[in-house]
């Protein structure tokens, strides 16, 4: 063996001159010299930044220009001449260099990747923003792509002014100095034979102080094509660039655009710098490997979201990861990948994520210790008994997304699980067999199905039409099932909260008729948000909608299941589930029916009046029609205000609402002047209607709502 031989060699001739002449070649590996360049050194940078080619730099962020052309949805022949260039130029510019000193991107490239970051955010809001209103729509739809790249070329160069202000960039001897203002990095490392920069940051520096040499720089970054492109037909844009880049005008909504990206990118950045605080540690980091492996597997489809068999649950309480299954997973994945000094155990990753904060345990009663994993079973996968699976709550959802984040999904209540439902409905909360009963119990099956059969609002309006219904008999189970459903909707805040005082609203005769709740073959459609809008407990509409949503207390459409809110009559409302419904119904009081046969017929229903037994519910006889319609002029206004309160609540079935900087818009035609063509309102009435509002303005077929 040639190792057995040299060694022999060595030995005897160390014997021979008494140790002093060693052979070279028998020198151990472990003792073997380490090159200098491997050595690593403190304080970080010490060892200077390489010269990297610009294309080395791009190819580190590929998938987030990949994502910026996405978002810009341009063409790739537009992408490759317009945007890619300025990319390139930004990436010789920025080269390696670091956003900040010891804040947000503070890493090698982090400038670099800063910028990416606050473009990408700038371009897909950008999308949903509202640009030159006051332009005839054929120029409207030139210039919009020119405006929506203008917000990404604002956020990608919005801190080209650091390398003036905040740093010094130096050779390895400290005597040539790179001018930001005259050429980038790369140039000059070429131009004078450097490999590797050093850099001194200014002890003098000013916070936001660089945006003052932003004007300096960005002009030789912007190539001529992409100049001429922003400043045909309307140099607006252009001059609106330089403006806000220049910081002189922060009213504009490309600086809002921008302020809110860059918000996003830096708050992004300094929850993942919790994975590494000091960046420093010379241990493997193995929650940033975890984390960017979770990402990659969500990002590639490996891991599915909120479905059977998914590994990632996205839940009220936030977003959990199937444990130990997920663990098994990352484990395999980064063991292909060949990263050292990853444990193989689901339990000693859990520890590590909770002990850096990045996951949240279950606290557990009468145990100081709180448990690793949540015992949790989705809806989804529930058919005849609930499939309870563990899980690893994270703490962020933007350690996982940082997109827009998907629906959640409803939980299986745990002290509801064991007791059967007392409807088979799908989308119904599992609840407590007796508290079923309770519920149910005032009204007989067949008296219940024939009561739910019409659509009826809750209260009449007079009490000239009503026959009295016999009340309970004594002993009867009405009260303590009114007080049942209240004590379970109060358990149930936002949403259980708003819907007593809603039913205490109707109650007490402080809901307009055409805002009150309808009944409609036994679920209860409450229009929104007129039916949220005087809530004591909240008075958010779109939260309590969301919870609404969250718990799956809406019946979804099975041709649009991801519909919350629906169009009934020219109405938007919510349908609530039967199970949500039966407990509104259980709450009793004074509450009456009315057939809703005269005023919002429903198609394919027949509409009859109620059978109550035992409810405290009066019956109403409907009303027969009016012999003279109601003034086009006061139904207007009425509309027109409903409009309003639609358009703040953002109601999908009003159709694309585009967001202006401080303003609503939506189109009128189409949902708008149907519902008021259904209405028996012209469309000339309605304009003069909505030009009354306060707040309100008709321009280019649209309805304008300033904020």
């Amino acid at each position: 063996m040639p190792t057995l031989l040299t060694r022999c060699r060595a030995a005897w001739s160390a014997f021979r001159v008494g140790g002093s002449a060693i052979d070279p070649e028998a020198t151990s590996p472990a003792t073997a010299p380490v090159p200098e360049s491997d050595i690593p050194r403190y304080p970080p940078f010490l060892q200077g930044l390489p010269v990297a080619s610009t294309a080395q730099i791009l190819a580190t962020q590929s998938e987030l220009i990949a994502s910026l052309q996405e978002a810009l949805a341009m063409t790739d022949s537009d992408y490759q001449t317009l945007v890619l260039p300025l990319i390139e130029r930004y990436a010789a510019f920025a080269h390696l260099l670091p956003a900040s000193e010891t804040h947000h991107h503070r890493g090698a490239g982090g400038l670099f990747r800063h910028g990416l970051e606050v473009a990408f955010q700038c371009a897909r809001a950008s999308r949903g923003r509202l640009f030159a209103v006051d332009r005839l729509p054929q120029e409207r739809r030139r210039l919009e792509p020119r405006w929506q790249l203008a917000a990404a070329v604002v956020g990608l160069l919005h801190d080209v002014g650091k390398p003036v202000a905040d740093l010094l960039v130096l050779d390895r001897e400290g005597t040539t100095r790179w001018q930001p203002v005259d050429e980038a990095i790369l140039d000059w490392a070429t131009q004078h034979g450097i490999d590797r920069y050093f850099l001194r940051w200014n002890g003098q520096r000013l916070h936001q102080g660089h945006e003052v040499f932003t004007t300096s720089v960005f002009p030789q970054l912007i190539t001529r094509e992409l100049r001429r492109w922003l400043m045909d037909p309307d140099p607006l844009v252009w001059y609106s660039l330089g403006s806000v880049l220049a910081g002189r005008d922060d009213q504009a909504l490309l600086a809002q655009l921008m302020r809110e990206a860059d918000r996003i990118s830096v708050e992004q950045d300094l929850r993942e710098n919790r994975l590494d605080p000091e960046a420093l540690s010379l241990g493997v980091p193995i929650e940033r490997y975890l984390i960017d492996t979770m990402r990659a597997l969500l990002r590639d489809g490996t891991w599915a979201v909120n479905s059977p068999g998914a590994r990632v649950w996205i839940f009220p309480d936030g977003v959990h990861l199937v444990w130990p299954e997920s663990a098994q997973d990352l484990v395999q994945r980064l063991a292909e990948a060949r990263v050292p000094g990853i444990p193989r155990d689901p339990d000693t990753l859990a520890d590590l994520l909770l002990e850096r904060q990045l996951a949240i345990p279950c606290p557990l009663e009468g145990s100081e210790r709180p448990a690793r994993t949540w015992r949790l079973a989705p809806q989804v996968l529930t058919r005849d008994q609930p499939q309870w699976l563990s899980f690893l709550r994270l703490a962020e959802p933007e350690l996982l997304f940082s997109g827009v984040l998907p629906r959640a999904t409803a939980l299986i209540e745990e002290s509801t699980a064991s007791a059967p439902a007392a409807r088979s409905v799908p989308t119904e909360l599992v609840t407590e067999e007796a508290e079923a009963r309770a519920v149910a119990s005032p009204v007989e099956a067949d008296d219940t199905e024939a009561m739910l059969k019409a659509p009826q609002p809750l209260k009449a309006t007079s009490s000239a039409d009503i026959e009295a219904v016999p009340a309970a008999a004594p002993g009867g189970s009405s009260r303590p099932a009114a007080e049942a459903a209240r004590a379970w909707l109060e358990s149930h805040p936002p949403a259980g909260s708003a819907l007593i005082a809603l039913m205490r609203q109707v109650e007490e005769g402080r809901q307009p008729p055409e805002v009150q709740p309808l009944w409609i073959d036994g679920q209860c459609f409450l229009p929104y948000p007129q039916a949220f809008l005087g809530s004591e407990d909240d008075p958010d509409p779109e939260r309590i909608l969301d919870d609404l949503w969250a718990r799956d207390w809406i019946a979804r459409d099975p041709r649009r299941p991801l519909v919350r809110v629906r169009a009934l009559d020219g109405v938007s409302g919510v349908l609530l589930t039967p199970a949500i419904s039966e407990r509104l119904l259980a709450l009793g009081g004074p509450m009456m029916c009315v057939s809703m046969a005269s005023s919002r017929p429903m198609p394919d229903r027949q509409a009859r009046p109620p059978a109550a037994k035992s409810t405290g519910v009066a019956t109403v006889k409907p009303r027969s029609r009016p012999s003279k319609p109601p003034s086009s002029r006061s139904g207007a206004a009425d509309y027109a205000l409903t409009l309003e309160q639609r358009l703040l609540a953002r109601d999908p079935s009003l159709g694309a609402i585009q967001v202006h900087e401080n303003a609503l818009s939506v189109a009128l035609h189409g949902p708008v002047l149907d519902g008021a063509k259904a209405a028996g309102i012209a469309e000339a009435t309605l304009l003069r209607a909505l030009r009354k509002r306060p707040r309100g303005q008709v321009e280019q077929g649209r309805f304008i709502l300033g904020l």
